[in-house]
């Protein structure tokens, strides 16, 4: 068996190196001859893998001599189509012959389709009938997630993009790269226990590192060429079904899925990758002047990052213990019971996982990354040990403590309940003090420290929005009108009024079920989750993202331009009337200033920065959460934050002076 092992992978390596230079040529050569030679090399494996489909599909009883026969007739009656482009093109010397896209994909794909099915059919020994039966689809599926078919494909994914693609394609030719090698730790390959752990962190690692790239990339380019834009949103969008798929194989080893996901890649890649001058044809997409593709981009990014933090959770946890954990409803009775159930299994899945640990450290290293960038970007100390402390906060605040150390952190003030009322449970008794303190302590913070201690340090929000690529974004604040009237209106605005109200009406009405719950007052719960945890899981772990990827439209931060997030609203209003402002060092030098820097940075959209400067020669706003972009912007460093160590300086000095 490892003898034939070694022979069939040195064959499948083969064809993936030939196969690459066979698309490579039908992509480059301008030679009629050459053109019409990669049809005949295609149609000759074709005809060469597709005798043996047929001699161990069982089907039709075969002798190896009539095999033979079977795969030198196949191939002749695949040959008729380039061998009449040869002979139009001798006929009309002027003719030119094009390639046919379609038929190189299918040929290119159904090659490696039969080879994948003839190599499991030696090495099981068995025919295709004795294993699938008369399911065709399981066969189509099983054949296409396997090592014969996905290790060749991702190699000729990769030597394809670079021996087609250009030196300046730096931006494609790293993309498809990474695609290759995610391509290849495919956890359907090798049916192993180990396989299947090491492929699905070493997959889902490289797709996360791929992401910091072309975020990073996007960031510092400003702009995409439109062709390979819509490439990375319809890849992005497989890897959501690729991850979907990998999460039900972890359930219940089902591969079709996966499958499809496989081939809707290679179709896309192919079609994108014989197409002439693909990539740099159509213009360019400005992506910040963009709003429709910013949002598919950002919603695509999000369904793959979902869909792989649950790929990790069921690997680390095993996937009946994380399913079983969750305490989803059994589905019974009629339509009008199981739609509520259908929801609720819904939201507590939904919520499961963006709230689980391993998709919040997956998100931490990709937007931690991204911080990253921004601190080696960033002038002023106080800003860069910030952004150090908030990456520290997140990592051990959010995930180190709560997940892995503290085994019942809701018992702990400011640590189960980092956003306030509902984020440890239920208002039950044993609760109702650590919530207030977590209050206090966030509360006492504001006061000292102003509201950014949270927004800009300790939740886990800041961390999503400061990073290059999604600080960036703060300029749909400006261009776009719905998030320009959110961010100039502030509290006055309509839409926060309500949406603000709407959380606390909601989070108060749940938290009063809750009380009378745990008290013994009613016996009610939402198939057994606390009323109030069930609404913040709604509102916290689901909601949010709804306003975080539609960026776009209504701008950056907006948790805190909507009044979506009651937590920040609480601290925001402590904060006000705390000691944090901001303050500059000389009001004389914002009067002479021509571009108004401070106010053009802000990512909550404050605009009248220069005119409190000038007037009162500090600035203090409940919105403000001392990202500190304005600092960071004056080009004449005039501007700092001032706080409770300001304040104690003060004292000493006025004391040392008396």
């Amino acid at each position: 068996m490892n003898y034939e092992m070694w022979i069939f992978g040195i064959i499948a390596t083969l064809m993936g190196i030939f196969t690459s230079y066979i698309l490579y040529l039908s992509k480059t050569t301008e030679n009629p001859l050459r053109k019409i030679t990669t049809y005949i090399l295609l149609a000759m494996m074709n005809g060469m893998f597709l005798g043996p489909a047929i001699y161990y599909s069982g089907i039709v009883s075969l002798s190896l001599e009539d095999m033979v026969v079977a795969s030198a007739g196949l191939m002749a009656l695949e040959l008729i189509y380039p061998l009449i482009l040869f002979v139009r093109s001798i006929e009309q010397e002027d003719a030119k012959v094009s390639i046919n896209i379609p038929i190189i994909i299918f040929l290119t794909i159904f090659d490696e389709f039969l080879m994948s099915l003839d190599f499991n059919s030696i090495l099981l020994s068995r025919t295709m009938l004795d294993v699938y039966g008369s399911n065709l689809l399981q066969l189509i599926s099983h054949t296409i997630s396997s090592l014969w078919f996905i290790f060749p494909m991702a190699l000729e994914m990769g030597l394809t993009a670079m021996l087609t693609l250009k030196k300046e394609d730096r931006f494609p030719i790293i993309f498809i790269i990474f695609q290759s090698f995610i391509m290849f730790f495919t956890p359907t390959a090798i049916q192993n226990a180990t396989w299947a752990g090491v492929s699905i962190f070493a997959g889902g690692a490289l797709m996360t590192v791929l992401l910091i790239f072309v975020f990073e990339t996007l960031y510092r380019d400003n702009a995409v060429r439109k062709k390979f834009s819509s490439y990375m949103l319809e890849i992005l969008l497989i890897y959501g079904v690729m991850m979907a798929g990998v999460m039900i194989f972890q359930y219940d080893s089902r591969v079709i899925v996966v499958s499809l996901a496989i081939l809707l890649e290679m179709i896309v890649y192919l079609n994108s990758i014989l197409r002439k001058d693909y990539f740099h044809d159509g213009g360019k997409v400005y992506w910040l002047a963009d709003r429709k593709w910013s949002t598919f981009f950002l919603i695509d990014i999000f369904v793959a990052e979902f869909a792989m933090g649950a790929t990790f959770d069921f690997q680390y946890y095993g996937t009946s213990f994380f399913v079983n954990s969750l305490g989803l409803a059994t589905f019974s009775g009629n339509i009008f019971s199981i739609i509520p159930e259908f929801f609720y299994n819904t939201v507590i899945f939904v919520g499961g996982i963006t709230g689980s640990s391993w998709f919040l450290i997956m998100m931490g290293f990709e937007m931690g990354s991204l911080v990253v960038f921004k601190i080696l970007k960033t002038r002023e100390l106080e800003n860069r040990i910030r952004l150090g402390l908030m990456i520290a906060a997140y990592g051990v605040y959010s995930i180190l403590i709560p997940s892995f150390i503290v085994t019942n952190s809701r018992i702990y003030p400011f640590l189960g309940w980092s956003m306030g009322i509902g984020t440890g449970g239920g208002l039950a008794p044993a609760l109702i003090i650590p919530m207030l303190l977590t209050y206090v302590v966030s509360g006492s913070l504001s006061l000292l420290f102003g509201a950014r201690q949270l927004c800009s340090v300790f939740c886990t929000a800041p961390l999503m929005y400061q990073g290059t690529f999604y600080n960036s974004m703060k300029k749909f604040n400006r261009t776009t009108p719905t998030a320009k009237t959110l961010s100039t209106g502030g509290e006055r605005n309509l839409v926060y009024r309500v949406v603000s109200l709407t959380i606390y009406t909601s989070l108060g009405i749940a938290a009063f079920f809750s009380f009378l719950y745990h008290y013994h007052y009613i016996d009610y719960s939402i198939y057994g989750t606390d009323p109030l945890f069930f609404v913040y899981i709604i509102l916290f772990d689901i909601m949010w993202y709804a306003v975080f990827l539609t960026m776009p439209y209504f701008g950056n931060y907006g948790c805190i331009n909507t009044g979506y997030c009651h937590w920040g609203n609480f601290n925001r209003f402590v904060g006000k009337h705390g000691l944090f402002k901001l303050k500059v060092k000389d009001s004389s030098q914002c009067v002479s200033c021509e571009t108004k820097d401070c106010a053009l940075a802000c990512p909550v959209g404050l605009s009248t920065q220069p005119g409190s400067f000038i007037s009162d020669g500090q600035f203090k706003n409940s919105r403000c959460v001392g990202v500190g972009d304005c600092v960071e912007a004056c080009p004449y460093e005039n501007i700092f934050f001032y706080d409770v160590r300001n304040f104690l300086k003060e004292k000493v000095v006025k004391k040392d002076s008396d």
